[in-house]
């Protein structure tokens, strides 16, 4: 039979992880995640303080003192687990981002590959390529995530990392977003184009959407690719 943990049982606890366990169990009781909350010895092991912090049940006003002490991985536990209330989490996911110009390029790079969006939004405008290609492997980073960053970055390395990566530089949204961007270099710019579809090709030479040097590479390619196909007698004017 399950045990049910409650106020008194934390007399018997007398090492963290016994506690932290307790606190994860599903028989945890409102009064025994009360009483942690009030011990001394419990709340002084950090361990214990964050899985206070990340449970349902867990007095509001102890969360709000703790959450400023926590380190940036522990933050990152609370705004990531699903179970924590989304007051607490999202309070966890501002302390990240206020952290994030305090961080390592090496700390942004194992923030960026496990980052909620909220946090991960705030890293788009980082520069550094390895910071980039975490947050292209992060799970939760979608095809609207890729297309913003695609869209917004002013680096012709970010670029080129985005459309290196084996998912998304495979995406047509991801290849307009980075061939309408000034930024990008003629030099990938040509070889994003030689490289799509004949349909895609045209459409790309007659969009609007594209800028003029985009439409003119895209006409080039077509033209020398019809000069290439025996038996093609078209000709792009």
């Amino acid at each position: 039979m399950a045990e049910v943990w409650r106020a008194e049982d934390l007399r018997k606890l007398h090492d963290e992880l016994e506690v932290v366990r307790a606190l994860r169990s599903p028989y945890c009781t409102k009064a025994f995640v009360e009483a942690v909350a009030m011990s001394a010895w419990a709340t002084s092991r950090r361990r214990v303080t964050v899985a206070l912090v990340r449970h349902p049940r867990c007095p509001r006003a102890f969360v709000w003192r703790a959450l400023p002490l926590l380190g940036w991985h522990d933050l990152l536990e609370v705004a990531a687990d699903p179970r924590t209330p989304m007051p607490v989490r999202q309070q966890a996911q501002g302390r990240l981002v206020e952290r994030l110009p305090l961080l390592t390029v090496g700390e942004k790079i194992s923030l960026a590959r496990k980052a909620p969006p909220p946090v991960f939004l705030n890293l788009m405008s980082e520069e550094d390529t390895k910071v980039v290609a975490a947050l292209l492997d992060n799970p939760k980073f979608a095809q609207n995530h890729c297309v913003r960053l695609t869209a917004a970055t002013n680096s012709p390395r970010v670029l080129a990392q985005i459309l290196r990566h084996q998912r998304w530089g495979q995406v047509a949204s991801v290849r307009k977003a980075a061939l309408a961007n000034p930024a990008m270099p003629v030099a990938l710019t040509v070889a994003v184009l030689v490289s799509l579809p004949d349909e895609e090709l045209m459409s790309f030479s007659r969009s609007r959407e594209c800028p003029a040097n985009v439409r003119k590479l895209a006409q080039q390619a077509l033209w020398v690719r019809r000069l290439r196909t025996p038996g093609e007698e078209q000709y792009l004017h």
